[in-house]
């Protein structure tokens, strides 16, 4: 049975978010770029600024240059795994054969071609899928592989679908660059294919196997394969991981260490009772801190011996926070992953050394506070360092202000 492969692909995916959000940032030149400095190279740029002259790669001050009117927007992660995952569950309503990347899906819809029809129709609905609940356009290549459905899909102007016949995939890829081959990447193009004038696809398919040897080495099958329009790779959709992640975005950007900090602890104690739940422990700790500016820093720890209580955890990620977050720009959002997921090291010996009781009486005291907040709900007991911060910022923005007349200005006054 022919495979009936489908890729859907959103260009400039975070800007096609951005633009969700912000209207006024429709039919203008829109780049994605760190914001740290004129010299970040742009990660993403919309149509309007590919019109004149700004590519992805190009230094912000450079793609200034070439278009005054650009406009230069942060990264955004947490919007981008919103918006990939919403793609993701629209996507397995066709087909649990899903594929997710960065703004496009590969689907399998072969063994649901009696239920939805052919790829081109699960497309067309889809995209209108992607439209209404989204408010993204989409375009769509249908064909019987990867490699074909998405050349197909990135050649689109326009939303549509583009539809690859079976047996015609080497003539449809005959006038292309090769470049568009995966594996063709910017040295070997360089190096090799420039070298010998070959330029095309068509011209890269009309040579044999031994005479691409000459020129690409072991990768001279797999090459003239791609060049016909044969991809036996299959759609693998995501494995299951153990990685337990918490993450959330400050309501306001903050540089206080007091305030982080206790955002941090939230994010541990959502990471603890996962794992708790799970009768697992974390062995290592990535702590990731994305600023305002667009810029983003991660820190890894690995712990001598797996654990999931809420205060060795904390301790940990603590240190982590301190070596990672080193920038003066204010914090925009935390994400926290425990990964290594094993056996907790659980209850020592009996008759073990002082620290194993210590560690028994962390244990009880962590099973204690599990049984009040799921009888109570959550906030119903807190460790302080999650209220100190927030007592603080109450205080100030509650305490009635009065004129001072030796600082010639209204000053605070809290009470004891």
């Amino acid at each position: 049975m022919d495979r009936e492969i489908l890729h859907i692909t959103i260009p400039a995916f975070p800007i096609a978010l951005a633009r969700v959000i912000h209207s006024q940032l429709r039919g203008r030149p829109v780049a994605v770029a760190p914001l740290n400095s004129e010299r970040a190279l742009l990660q993403s740029v919309s149509s309007e600024a590919a019109a004149e002259g700004v590519h992805v790669g190009t230094p912000i001050y450079h793609a200034r240059r070439s278009c005054p009117s650009l406009i230069v927007i942060a990264p955004d992660p947490h919007l981008m795994a919103k918006g990939s995952q919403a793609l993701m569950d629209l996507s397995a309503e066709f087909t649990p054969m899903v594929e997710p990347g960065a703004g496009r899906v590969f689907l399998d819809v072969t063994a649901s071609r009696r239920l939805f029809g052919p790829a081109r129709d699960v497309a067309a609905r889809l995209e209108k899928s992607i439209a209404g609940e989204l408010g993204l356009e989409a375009m769509a290549g249908a064909g019987g592989n990867k490699l074909v459905s998405r050349v197909a899909a990135d050649t689109m102007r326009e939303p549509g679908v583009y539809d690859v016949f079976h047996g015609a995939e080497r003539p449809f890829l005959a006038p292309f660059p090769v470049s568009v081959l995966p594996g063709v990447g910017e040295s070997r193009q360089t190096l090799l294919f420039r070298d010998l004038n070959l330029k095309l696809v068509e011209e890269v398919a009309s040579l044999s196997v031994p005479q691409l040897r000459l020129a690409v080495g072991p990768f001279a099958p797999l090459l003239h394969d791609r060049a016909c329009g044969i991809d036996r790779s299959p759609v693998q959709p995501p494995r299951m991981s153990t990685e337990i992640v918490e993450e959330g975005l400050l309501e306001q950007e903050e540089n206080d260490d007091a305030i982080l900090l206790s955002e941090l602890l939230r994010l541990v104690e959502g990471c603890g009772l996962r794992l708790r739940r799970l009768r697992k422990g974390a062995r290592k700790l990535t702590l990731s801190v994305m600023y305002a500016d667009g810029v983003s820093q991660q820190g890894k720890k690995v712990l001598p011996v797996p654990t999931s209580l809420d205060l060795p955890l904390l301790a940990a990620v603590e240190d982590l926070f301190f070596a990672t977050c080193k920038r003066r720009q204010r914090v925009k959002g935390l994400r926290l992953s425990c990964d290594q997921v094993a056996e907790d090291a659980g209850q020592m010996d009996l008759f073990a050394a002082a620290p194993a009781e210590v560690s028994r009486k962390e244990s009880d005291l962590q099973e204690t506070l599990d049984l009040l907040r799921e009888k109570h709900g959550r906030n119903a007991v807190r460790w302080g360092k999650g209220l100190a911060a927030r007592r603080e910022v109450t205080l100030a923005s509650e305490a009635p202000a009065e004129w001072d007349p030796e600082q010639n200005k209204y000053m605070t006054v809290t009470k004891s």
